[in-house]
């Protein structure tokens, strides 16, 4: 997304909002310089926090902050209190368990939907804990198992789609479709209701604001500006306070207009009084809404709730199918050794439920590995150094610091994967203390809560393309870009009926 884009206002407001953020970037430095000065880094980083803020709008942080530790080695100032550290060692340390996990940063305000914290968006302990005992009811093993049923009625609809284009002939952008896919089975099982993505073919929704006005808005676009823009925002409370000042900018708005779809997608949940099994379903019995009708104040934190499961799911889950199989159908013998056990596994059919599919090694190997080399989420996520400091790879760091294990950095270390580069799922197979390095659905207390319901989905979804279809890709480069995800920009596919 182009910074014009991003927070263009189609008036002055942009260019003033621009022209607020270089100055206080600026005098950061001032603030911010004395702690741990002697640890190395890009020159602007120990001034500014701009040079985290301009790779991050040109989505590229992930890979500027590699090439910061090629250049300065395992511990890097990304900004004037902002220090990553590359190290394996410190992933337990950072994102570790207990009473003296860190806290997450500031940067997470930028997130905050609805006016109200989420259990990804908040920063408080408690409030975490609470928020993550009703939520994880309904990703608990039970409630994923009658998820499977309702992850399955949307692929079949996919596959529908698919078979449409294999009609055609033609290359198409899968991307686009592991987006509408992703998406109408989040929002089923988020809302009780597909958005209908995959009928459409499109991301087009329609939203009604308070005052009655209907617009059409891409769903997808609205994601990837909201992510990017709460990315850019997030480095420093100076650039969210600024931010703020323009309700104008593309980026808020994208934020507003995605609460509007999440707010009516709960309101009509509501007032339908479904008891249906689904994600939605499961928060408002929790919440006791099943037997009270919910606040006004309630229903926001419910929407939060609901919009961060919508957007955080369906785009992990889109762009690792989308990394994935481009790598398995990019690499010949990856390819011809998992279709073996796929077929094996079905009995040469050319389909395969979940509960069989799950059980192949080989299977879960790749899918690790798609999501290594890959790593969706590519950037190091922000931790705070409590009052009494912290000591991490040899090295104290005072109150107030922040830090952070980049992920694409520890996922591409020739010292811990020997061969970084190479899409070799075998790795994940020779070695069982391999999964403790994969930082794509975080670590720790404030891991992913979904990433089991995204595991279930990205094996239902590669294994019903790779058994009903023969796949022709049309370049071996994959071409990607970072929001606050790390996605693949197209993956143009060809299909084929077995």
């Amino acid at each position: 997304m182009p910074l014009f884009d991003m927070f263009s206002c189609g008036n002055i407001g942009g260019l003033a909002f621009l022209l607020g953020i270089f100055p206080a970037g600026l005098v950061l430095y001032f603030i911010h310089h004395r702690s741990n000065g002697n640890i190395p880094g890009p020159f602007l980083a120990r001034w500014t926090h701009l040079w985290l803020a301009y790779h991050a709008y040109r989505g590229r942080r992930y890979k500027a902050v590699h090439a910061a530790h090629q250049r300065y080695g395992t511990v890097v100032r990304i900004a004037p209190r902002h220090i990553s550290i590359a190290s394996p060692d410190a992933i337990s340390v950072i994102y570790g368990q207990g009473q003296k996990a860190l806290l997450k940063s500031t940067f997470y305000d930028a997130f905050v939907c609805n006016g109200k914290t989420s259990i990804f968006s908040t920063r408080d302990r408690q409030e975490h804990a609470m928020k993550r005992r009703i939520v994880s009811h309904a990703f608990s093993t039970t409630a994923l198992q009658q998820f499977i049923p309702l992850i399955y009625s949307t692929i079949k609809q996919f596959t529908a789609r698919m078979d449409e284009l294999c009609d055609k002939g033609e290359y198409f952008d899968a991307v686009l479709w592991f987006n509408y896919l992703a998406f109408d089975i989040l929002s089923d099982l988020a809302f009780g209701d597909r958005i209908g993505m995959l009928e459409r073919g499109s991301d087009i929704v329609a939203l009604q604001r308070s005052d009655g006005f209907l617009r059409n808005e891409n769903a997808i676009a609205l994601v990837d500006e909201r992510e990017h823009f709460a990315a850019i925002v997030g480095i420093h409370p100076v650039f969210q306070w600024i931010a703020s000042a323009f309700p104008c900018l593309s980026g808020r708005k994208a934020t507003s207009a995605l609460e509007e779809l999440g707010r009516r997608q709960v309101l009509k949940r509501l007032s339908s009084r479904s008891n249906r099994n689904d994600i939605l379903g499961k928060l408002i019995e929790a919440r006791g809404y099943d037997a009270r009708d919910p606040t006004a104040d309630e229903i926001a934190e419910l929407t939060a709730e609901s919009v961060t499961l919508l957007i955080a799911g369906s785009d992990t889950t889109s762009n690792s199918i989308a990394a994935t199989l481009h790598f398995v159908v990019t690499h010949p013998r990856v390819y011809k050794k998992l279709m073996e056990f796929l077929l094996d596994a079905s009995n040469g059919r050319n389909s395969l439920n979940y509960e069989d599919a799950k059980d192949i090694p080989y299977l879960h190997a790749t899918i690790n590995e798609g999501l290594r080399l890959h790593s969706t989420t590519a950037i190091g996520l922000h931790r705070l150094v409590p009052s009494d400091g912290i000591l991490c790879c040899g090295r104290y760091f005072p109150s107030g610091t922040e830090l952070s294990v980049p992920a694409w950095t520890i996922s591409h270390d020739s010292e811990l994967w020997g061969d970084p580069e190479n899409f070799r799922p075998e790795r994940w197979l020779e070695a069982t203390d391999t999964r403790r390095y994969l930082l794509a659905f975080g670590k720790g207390p404030r891991a992913c809560i979904g990433q089991n319901l995204a595991y279930m989905e990205m094996i239902s979804v590669l294994t019903t393309i790779l058994l009903r279809y023969e796949i022709d890709v049309k370049s071996d480069k994959l071409e990607t870009i970072e929001g606050f995800m790390h996605k693949p920009l197209h993956t143009w596919l060809k299909l084929r009926l077995r």
